[in-house]
């Protein structure tokens, strides 16, 4: 009877094993590429530099962890739009009523007396550096408070870091279940052993 119990304590071992093996060497699945930019030479009409970077969701085409500040201008002074302060409305309004889900994005205050639009002259998915659209072309990217004055850009570019995979959280999930039978099998070796 121990012989069959022993038998079959060795077999589950000996699968959980292999389980193991197959759960670790299975490719991780990558669900997002998050591209981070930085703002460079962002001159607006009425003088200033705005400033900032922005992390680009290139799987779901959206800015996330973003800190740009416009610069004071003939309208008001400074503001700050970061991601406690402000919300992402949705892809940049381009002057027509069309928006493009991966070249740009609108972000407006919480206080909604302030709104930003930028709007690029290609993919932000891409990566690299990416113009900013000016005042001088079709589609503008502007800054603006609620009561519809502000300002236009008219220079400007936005350089993206290399960017970083970031895993799912089921990729996580089903590599810590993989090593369990590690685990329990190493802490059945060490109380045998002792």
């Amino acid at each position: 009877m121990f012989n069959i119990i022993t038998k079959i304590g060795a077999a589950l071992t000996l699968r959980g094993l292999v389980a193991s093996v197959l759960f670790l060497a299975a490719p991780v699945a990558m669900a997002d590429v998050i591209l981070h930019y930085s703002l460079s030479g962002v001159t607006m009409a009425g003088g200033g530099m705005m400033s900032g970077s922005f992390d680009w969701n290139a799987s779901t085409s959206r800015p996330i962890n973003y800190n740009i500040t416009v610069p004071t201008n003939n309208y008001g002074p400074a503001t700050n739009f970061n991601t406690d302060n402000s919300f992402y409305l949705g892809p940049a309004f381009l002057g027509t009523g069309n928006a493009s889900m991966d070249s740009g994005f609108n972000i407006i205050l919480n206080s909604f007396q302030g709104y930003l639009n930028l709007i690029f002259d290609r993919a932000l998915v891409e990566g690299g550096t990416v113009g900013i659209t000016t005042s001088t072309e079709r589609f503008e990217s502007f800054f603006s408070h609620n009561d519809f004055t502000g300002d236009m850009v008219v220079a400007g570019v936005v350089t993206a870091e290399s960017g970083v995979a970031v895993p799912e959280p089921a990729t996580l999930a089903l590599f810590a279940l993989g090593l369990l039978p590690l685990v329990a099998r190493r802490r059945r070796v060490a109380s045998v052993a002792l």
